[in-house]
């Protein structure tokens, strides 16, 4: 069994509630792991046991993959009519009311499917401490990053005033070539970050002159 035949049935005729609920939490399960493989792999005992109750009680939530031709549906149209209540009346007793033996079986489905549920929170916990940590920006480039914050923060009313840009950018200039002169900082990496400084205002410019 998939989880696709789980997502193809019809939750509307899935019954006892128990076990619509049992098919919808792994729906929503899967629906929520970025990990779709995985959880397949790791959820599988649980979706054959979920699907087979499914076929044991809830036969007509299973969509037909083949649809019956016309005439031989027209055919058959009269005899479902007139059997149709009588099954209805015979299994929604059964829905409404499951043996003990079929609530043994989901409220043991249940606990299942909560421990699936810690395995793929472990796998994707392993999965995220195995995947290379992206490093940490280094202090220059921290710098720029803070001087390229306050060059944001022009007043929306003058964002149009280039003069005012200009002005700006001249400070901020001479404030970080003081910072980095004084906290020793490579001149190269300094440079490349008055270079994005700069880029940063000449953007600015071409936004204030359309």
């Amino acid at each position: 069994m998939t989880i696709q035949q789980l997502q193809a049935l019809d939750m509307s005729q899935v019954q006892p509630e128990a076990l619509q609920t049992a098919v919808q939490d792994i729906l929503n399960d899967y629906d929520a792991t970025t990990d779709k493989k995985a959880f397949e792999d790791i959820a599988k005992e649980n979706i054959e046991k979920v699907y087979s109750m499914v076929e044991r009680l809830a036969p007509n939530a299973i969509k037909k993959a083949k649809q019956e031709t016309p005439k031989k549906q027209e055919k058959k149209e009269v005899t479902k009519e007139r059997t149709q209540v009588s099954k209805e009346n015979s299994t929604s007793d059964k829905s409404k009311k499951p043996s003990k033996t079929v609530k043994k079986e989901l409220d043991a489905l249940s606990k299942d499917i909560k421990a699936c549920r810690l395995k793929i929170k472990k796998y994707n916990e392993e999965k995220r401490k195995n995947q290379p940590k992206k490093p940490k920006p280094m202090r220059h480039t921290k710098i720029k990053n803070h001087f390229i914050a306050i060059a944001n923060l022009i007043p929306l009313a003058h964002k149009g005033n280039i003069k005012m840009q200009k002005e700006a950018e001249k400070i901020l200039l001479r404030a970080y070539r003081g910072i980095m002169n004084t906290y020793g900082i490579n001149f190269v990496r300094a440079e490349a970050g008055e270079k994005d400084i700069k880029e940063k205002y000449d953007k600015m410019e071409e936004k204030a002159k359309k």
